[in-house]
């Protein structure tokens, strides 16, 4: 008879498995994460998983949406304490004073993203192996969120200086995607260096 845990244990074990799944996503990939490693890491036995996830590649998507909602939270919140610290005014907002605050918070998302599993996700393959596996609802609800990527402050930041908003989230890729020669660019610079590109794509979005 299977096993009856209570709420809290299967708190215990949905935060375990999401924990070695962003490990293993960074060390293996996804193609070479199994569910046998994840439950060994966990430490719990391999039946268990299916009680809270129909496949590996469910775990790992939600793993990724968890990700995701902390990088959207982090730059929404800090957009917002520049707001409120600035005394912007939202009817005419004027973000040319804050290049150096816009930078920082920009720069804090992306080291978000260096340290989770999003950095192996945002290669195509990576994040097409996990898609074909998914639910059909899933897939488009996910497709629903992918269309309103770019909403709210980057767009009208994009569109008031006469820039299409893909090709803005398409610099920030590039950010990330370069990001990942940190260890060729050295760690002493590699900070440094990625400030100064991300300050020269806020200074093209604020000005």
């Amino acid at each position: 008879m299977p096993k009856i845990y209570s709420d809290e244990e299967k708190k215990q074990i949905i935060e375990k498995l999401k924990k070695e799944a962003n490990v293993l996503m960074q060390e293996k990939g996804v193609k070479k994460t199994t569910v046998d490693e994840l439950v060994k890491r966990a430490g719990i036995p391999k039946g268990t998983f299916y009680l809270f996830y129909p496949s590996k590649e469910m775990l790992l998507f939600d793993v990724s949406q968890d990700f995701h909602k902390q990088v959207d939270s982090y730059i929404t919140n800090g957009v917002l304490k520049i707001i409120k610290d600035k005394n912007i005014s939202m009817n005419k907002p004027d973000f040319s004073d804050c290049v150096e605050e816009f930078t920082d918070v920009i720069l804090g998302a992306m080291e978000i993203t260096y340290h989770s599993c999003l950095k192996v996700l945002l290669i195509p393959e990576s994040m097409n192996l996990i898609l074909s596996k998914l639910p059909d609802e899933v897939l488009e609800n996910h497709r629903k969120e992918d269309s309103d990527l770019g909403e709210g402050l980057f767009k009208g930041l994009a569109g008031k200086n006469g820039m299409r908003v893909e090709a803005v989230v398409g610099a920030f890729m590039m950010i990330i995607f370069g990001g990942m020669y940190k260890r060729e660019i050295g760690e002493v610079n590699w900070k440094e260096s990625m400030r100064i590109v991300i300050r020269g794509i806020v200074l093209q979005l604020v000005n």
